[in-house]
C-alpha cells in the first residue's frame, strides 16, 4: 500500500487525527510529507504509532517516551533505566492497593453497624491524625 492520509492512518491505527498531530508537534512522531496540501504517511508511521500506544499503556508519559527515542541513537540504555524505573512505580501501586484491599476486606468482616464504629477502621484514622498514613505524606 502506498502512502496514507491522516484519516487513512486514524483509521487504521485507531488513534484519532487530532492526536496524531499533537505527537508530531511534540517531536513523537516525524513530520510527514505533503502532498496538495494534505499529510502523507508512509505505512511505517502505522508502526510507529502502535510503538507509541503501547509505551503509553505500560505507563511511560510523553516526555518519557521523547526521551527514550532522544538517546535511541546514541547507545545509551536509558530505556532500561526508564523501564526499571516504572517497574519501581508499579511495585509501590501494587503494594498501595493491596494495603487498600486489606483495609477494605477488614471493614467487610466488621461486625459494626457503621464503619465509624468498626475498631480496626477508628485504628486508621488515628494512624491518619498521628501522621502515619498515607494523607500525611501528601
Amino acid at each position: 500500500m502506498g502512502e496514507w492520509t491522516i484519516g487513512e492512518l486514524a483509521a487504521a491505527t485507531g488513534v484519532a487525527a487530532s492526536k496524531i498531530r499533537y505527537w508530531e508537534r511534540k517531536g513523537l512522531l516525524p513530520a510527514p510529507e505533503r502532498s496538495g496540501g494534505q499529510r502523507r504517511y508512509a505505512p511505517q508511521a502505522a508502526a510507529r504509532i502502535a510503538r507509541l500506544r503501547l509505551c503509553q499503556e505500560v505507563g511511560f508519559t510523553l516526555e518519557e517516551i521523547a526521551s527514550m527515542e532522544e538517546h535511541r541513537s546514541s547507545g545509551l540504555d536509558l530505556w532500561r533505566d526508564l523501564v526499571r524505573s516504572k517497574l519501581a512505580d508499579i511495585d509501590r501501586q501494587r503494594a498501595e492497593l493491596d494495603r487498600r484491599s486489606a483495609r477494605l476486606n477488614g471493614a467487610l468482616d466488621c461486625p459494626h453497624t457503621f464503619l465509624s464504629d468498626c475498631p480496626h477502621f477508628r485504628a486508621h484514622v488515628q494512624d491518619y491524625l498521628a501522621g502515619q498514613g498515607p494523607m500525611a505524606q501528601t
